[in-house]
C-alpha cells in the first residue's frame, strides 16, 4: 500500500510538471554571454609558498572544473626532478603527485605554463606558479631577460626553453664552457611568445644562462639545437612586485642571442628523377670538383653549387646505378627509379606525360625588372644557328630577339647570349619603363643535347619604374659590415660588404617599405655567420637601421646611418628625396 501511495504521489508531480511546461512559452535558454575567462585559482593545499614542506603531493583549488593541457611538457619544475611528478584532475582542482626525493633546504618552483583549462570553454591560464622550501627560508632571487633570433632581431615562434647554472664560487671547481652538452641545470624556465623569461625563487648568486629549442625535452645541448648563450655571469636581483613587472623592470639587461649552428657535415640531402633521362642530386654544402661514374651524361651545378642536374645520354633513361664523389665528403652509390607523380598517389613509368617546353621566360606578365631579359632552358643548349635563320637580318652574328613597341609598332631586334651553362640566355635589350613592349623569338633558334629544336616564344612587357637608396654609413664598429636590404617579408634583396665607413647605392630596387640590417662581420666572410655552442663561437651580431623605409618610383632617397653597438641606438640623418632624371634611368642594366 505505502508504495502505490508513493506512486501515486510521483504520478501527480509528473502531471503538473508537464502542464507548467505546456503553459510555458516556447523557445530555448541563452545562456548568457560566452564565458571566455580562464579559470581563477582560490587556493592550495598545503598553500602556496609554504615552509619545511615534506608532503607527497599538493592541490590547487579553483572556481570552476579544469582539463590539464600536455602537463608534462607544459609543468616546467625547477630545480628539475629525476622522477616526474604526476599531473591529474581531481574536482574543481588539480592534484599533483611528487614522486622524487625532495633536496633539502630547497625552494622548489612549479611553473604550469598553457597547462590548465577550464573544462566547458577550454580558456587557457597562461601561467600559474606553486612555490614551496624545504626548510625554514624561501629564497626570493630572480633573473629575467629577453631570448630573440639572431639573425632576424625578433622572438622565435618555437617554445625556447631557458637553464641557468649557479656559479658554485670556488676556486676548486668552475663550471665548464660546454656544460649544457653534459650537465642538467640547476634550474629551468620558459620564454613567452615575446622572448622574455625569468627565474623566480633562486638562490642569491650568481648564473651562467643557456638557452635552446629543446625538442627532445632532455635539458642538453645536443648537436643540431638551436641555442643561445653568454660567456657572462649573471647576478640574481630580488623578484619583482608581480609577474607583469618582468616586461618593465629595470633589471632586465639580459639579452641571448639564438642561432641554428651550421650543419658542417657533407651529405647528399635529396636524389631522384626530376623526369625521363634527367636527374637532380642535392647536397648539403657546396660541391667542389664533383665526379660522375657509371653513368653517361651532361651535368651542371646550380649558381651555390648545392644542386648538380644531370642529363643522361639517353632521354628516355628511367632507372640508374652510379656514383657521385666530391672532395668536400660525399662517395655515394645512388639507386634510381623513375616514377611520376600524380595526385592521390604515385604512378609507374609507360603513362602519359606533357612535354615540357625546351624554352620559356623568365620575364613575362608585369613584374620588376632590373637586369637583361631572361629565358631559362629545360636541357643545356649546345648549339645556335647564325645568319641563315630567315628572321635575322643578314650578316647578323647570333641569335636575336624580335622587340616590337606596342605603341608604335616599332620593332628591334636584339642580340640573344646564352651563358656557359648552357641553360639561360640573356635578351640584351635596352628598354624603358612604363612602355609596353611585344618580344617574339623565332622557332629552331636553339638546339639542345638530344638534337630537340626550340619552339618559337611570344610574350608581352611592362617595365616597371625602380628606385634607389643611397646609404652613407660611418662604421664605428671593429670589423666590416655586410649591409642588407630586407623587404617587409624580411627576405634579404640585396646586399654589399662595405670595410670601413663610405656610401653604398642600391640600385634597381621597386617601390616599397625597405629596412637596413648590418651584420657585424667578425670573420670577414661577406655573410653572417650563426653560433656554435660548442666551439665557444657566438653568432655575428647584427644591428637594424631604428626607421622603415619607403622608396617610391623614380626617386633616389639618401640616408646617413651611425653604425654603432647594439645596446645603443643608431642615429639617422633624413635628407630630402630626389627625382632621378630620365637620363639617368636605363632598364635593364646591361652586362657586356
Amino acid at each position: 500500500m505505502k508504495q502505490f501511495l508513493v506512486f501515486l504521489v510521483e504520478l501527480v508531480l509528473l502531471v503538473l510538471l508537464a502542464t507548467t511546461s505546456g503553459c510555458a512559452r516556447p523557445g530555448y535558454p541563452t545562456g548568457g554571454p560566452k564565458d571566455e575567462e580562464p579559470p581563477v585559482a582560490l587556493g592550495c593545499k598545503p598553500a602556496n609558498e609554504s615552509r619545511n614542506f615534506n608532503a607527497k603531493e599538493f592541490y590547487i583549488q579553483f572556481d570552476e572544473y579544469v582539463v590539464l593541457k600536455n602537463a608534462s611538457e607544459n609543468v616546467l619544475v625547477s630545480p628539475p626532478m629525476k622522477q616526474k611528478p604526476e599531473f591529474t584532475t581531481k574536482g574543481k582542482g588539480v592534484l599533483v603527485k611528487i614522486n622524487d626525493t625532495l633536496q633539502a633546504n630547497t625552494t622548489y618552483l612549479f611553473q604550469f605554463k598553457e597547462a590548465i583549462a577550464d573544462f566547458t570553454e577550454g580558456n587557457l591560464l597562461p601561467s600559474y606558479e606553486y612555490v614551496f622550501s624545504t626548510g625554514a627560508d624561501m629564497d626570493t632571487m630572480s633573473l629575467n631577460g629577453q631570448v630573440i633570433d639572431a639573425r632576424s632581431g625578433n622572438p622565435r615562434k618555437e617554445t625556447v626553453t631557458v637553464m641557468a647554472y649557479k656559479d658554485p664560487e670556488s676556486d676548486v671547481v668552475a663550471l665548464d664552457d660546454t656544460i649544457a652538452t653534459f650537465v642538467q641545470p640547476d634550474f629551468v624556465t620558459r620564454c613567452d611568445k615575446e622572448g622574455h623569461f625569468a627565474f623566480h625563487y633562486i638562490p642569491e648568486g650568481s648564473y651562467r644562462l643557456v638557452a635552446l629549442e629543446d625538442k627532445n625535452r632532455n635539458l642538453r645541448v645536443d648537436v643540431a639545437d638551436a641555442v643561445a648563450w653568454d660567456t657572462a655571469f649573471f647576478k640574481a636581483h630580488p623578484i619583482p612586485d608581480s609577474t607583469q613587472a618582468i616586461k618593465q623592470s629595470s633589471n632586465q639587461t639580459i639579452t641571448l642571442f639564438l642561432s641554428q649552428p651550421d650543419n658542417t657535415k657533407q651529405r647528399i640531402t635529396k636524389s631522384g628523377f626530376a623526369e625521363k633521362g634527367r636527374i637532380v642530386v642535392a647536397t648539403q654544402l657546396p660541391l667542389e670538383r664533383p665526379t660522375i661514374e657509371g653513368l653517361e651524361a651532361e651535368w651542371r651545378l646550380n649558381s651555390r653549387r648545392d644542386t648538380l642536374t644531370l642529363w643522361c645520354i639517353d632521354a628516355k633513361l628511367d632507372s640508374a646505378r652510379f656514383v657521385v664523389s666530391d672532395p668536400s665528403g660525399i662517395q655515394d652509390t645512388l639507386k634510381l627509379r623513375y616514377t611520376q607523380k600524380i595526385k592521390g598517389g604515385r604512378r609507374k613509368v609507360g603513362a602519359n606525360e606533357s612535354k615540357t617546353p625546351l624554352m620559356k621566360a623568365l620575364c613575362d606578365g608585369n613584374k620588376a625588372y632590373y637586369d637583361d631579359l631572361k629565358l631559362a632552358f629545360t636541357n643545356p643548349i649546345v648549339s645556335s644557328p647564325d645568319s641563315s635563320v630567315k628572321t635575322q637580318p643578314a650578316a647578323s652574328p647570333a641569335p636575336q630577339a624580335e622587340v616590337m613597341l606596342m605603341k608604335d609598332s616599332t620593332v628591334r631586334y636584339y642580340p640573344i647570349t646564352v651563358d656557359s651553362t648552357g641553360l639561360i640566355a640573356r635578351i640584351e635589350a635596352s628598354l624603358k619603363s612604363g612602355e609596353k613592349y611585344h618580344v617574339h623569338i623565332a622557332d629552331s633558334l636553339f638546339t639542345d643535347l638530344y638534337g630537340n629544336f626550340s619552339d618559337s616564344l611570344s610574350f608581352d612587357l611592362t617595365p616597371k619604374d625602380y628606385g634607389i637608396l643611397s646609404i652613407d654609413i660611418e662604421n664605428l664598429m671593429e670589423f666590416p659590415l655586410v649591409i642588407e636590404v630586407l623587404d617587409k617579408r624580411d627576405t634579404v634583396i640585396q646586399q654589399q660588404v662595405i670595410a670601413s665607413s663610405g656610401k653604398l647605392r642600391f640600385t634597381h630596387l621597386p617601390s616599397g617599405d625597405y629596412r637596413l640590417r648590418a651584420v657585424i662581420d667578425r670573420n670577414g666572410d661577406g655573410r653572417w655567420t650563426p653560433g656554435d655552442y660548442r666551439q665557444q663561437r657566438l653568432p655575428e651580431k647584427s644591428v637594424f637601421f631604428e626607421k622603415t623605409l619607403n622608396l617610391r618610383e623614380k626617386w633616389e632617397m639618401e640616408e646617413t646611418w651611425v653604425v654603432k653597438k647594439r645596446e645603443q641606438m643608431e642615429t639617422m640623418t633624413l635628407k630630402p628625396l630626389k627625382e632621378i632624371s630620365p637620363e639617368g634611368i636605363k632598364f635593364p642594366t646591361m652586362e657586356r
